[in-house]
């Protein structure tokens, strides 16, 4: 079965609106990208500070320091974790390193999972609006097939929809069970505090995998960061399809600093959890707009009852330099979506202030 995937556009491109509206990319307060509203570690900005001088040298190839704090970071042993360039990056060696036979993705979600699969066939699970995009377990667990690779975004991007880890250790269970691989994105599970996480549950099962990601929470997608957690032969595996020295040295030193600041981290989930009530309020208080409940540091919102499509609503937006998603090429998606990150109180009251007078 096919489905009409759009091109790969993301959100948290500044400089490409900067060029739409002939303006600097320093204007904009940019919700369509789901970065932590806090901005970089103050840890973090120091590091790359007292690092600069450092970049005439190679990094480690091992990332060693950085791979240490995060197998505590994520109680997951260093053996079992592997760091890229990014979410992404990670993402495309795994499935060459998989090479399945079959797609099976419930949408809409990230789009880089078909990206990556683009060659191979794909059975889509859509997901109900009506039923706030909730993740039909039974029906992915009967779908699986073996060689299929099953990858499910946990809070999934854009829905913003998590499944429960009880849950998703029965699909991993099934993958053994019927020879298919089980791959979960927790590129947004810090937002939510990692209760639901399947690490470190997974590594006991060869057919179940994490993919991860350091650039949101810690607010680096300008370095870029990600990681894989996974038995220990895959991991070796997927090591060979990639690139040496592909984790920079300014983006290790970050992402080690990043990973000692608690105090940020718990700042971080306060901030979160306070302000993604407070713009889901607001967003369902507005006439036409239809917010979905999420757990993590982003909201979709259907604008169909308004008449008006989230294109047009973007525009309008970004004449006053605020950035949202529009979010037609998810598939399974249409033209009246549209996702807003989570950010401070006055962002969070400016956005809604504008969306309030496209309404009138």
């Amino acid at each position: 079965m096919s489905i009409n995937v759009k091109n790969s556009i993301h959100g948290g491109n500044i400089w490409a609106a900067a060029r739409k509206h002939s303006c600097s990319p320093e204007r904009f307060i940019d919700f369509s990208a789901n970065i932590n509203p806090l901005g970089p570690s103050p840890f973090a900005l120091e590091a790359i500070h007292k690092g600069i001088d450092m970049v005439q040298h190679y990094p480690d190839p091992e990332a060693t320091e950085l791979k240490m704090k995060l197998s505590h970071y994520l109680s997951v042993p260093e053996n079992n974790l592997l760091l890229g360039n990014g979410g992404a990056e990670i993402i495309y060696a795994l499935c060459r390193a998989l090479n399945p036979k079959r797609l099976v993705l419930p949408v809409p979600t990230f789009s880089e999972y078909r990206e990556a699969l683009s060659r191979v066939p794909i059975e889509p699970v859509f997901l109900q609006a009506e039923n706030n995009f909730a993740l039909p377990v039974e029906l992915i667990s009967k779908t699986m097939q073996p060689g299929d690779a099953v990858f499910i975004c946990n809070p999934n991007n854009p829905t913003g929809f998590m499944v429960s880890k009880s849950e998703l250790i029965k699909l991993s269970v099934r993958a053994r069970e019927v020879g298919a691989t089980l791959v979960v994105d927790e590129a947004f599970m810090d937002f939510a505090g990692h209760k639901e996480t399947v690490l470190p549950h997974v590594l006991e099962n060869q057919h179940a995998v994490v993919v991860g990601s350091l650039t949101k929470f810690f607010a680096l997608p300008g370095l870029r960061l990600g990681y894989l957690a996974a038995d220990k032969a895959l991991i070796h595996k997927v090591n060979q399809q990639l690139p040496p020295w592909r984790v920079n040295l300014l983006a290790q030193m970050a992402g080690e600093a990043s990973l000692e600041d608690e105090n940020y981290m718990e700042e971080t989930l306060q901030i979160i959890n306070r302000e993604r009530e407070f713009l889901y309020q607001g967003l369902n208080n507005i006439t036409g707009l239809k917010p979905y409940p999420s757990r993590t540091n982003f909201i979709l919102v259907n604008c169909s009852a308004t008449g008006i499509t989230a294109e047009i609503i973007s525009n309008k937006l970004a004449d006053n330099n605020i950035l949202v998603r529009v979010a037609d090429n998810f598939p399974g998606l249409d033209k009246y979506y549209f996702r807003v990150a989570v950010r401070k109180r006055y962002e969070n009251e400016l956005l809604l202030k504008n969306l309030r007078s496209i309404q009138i």
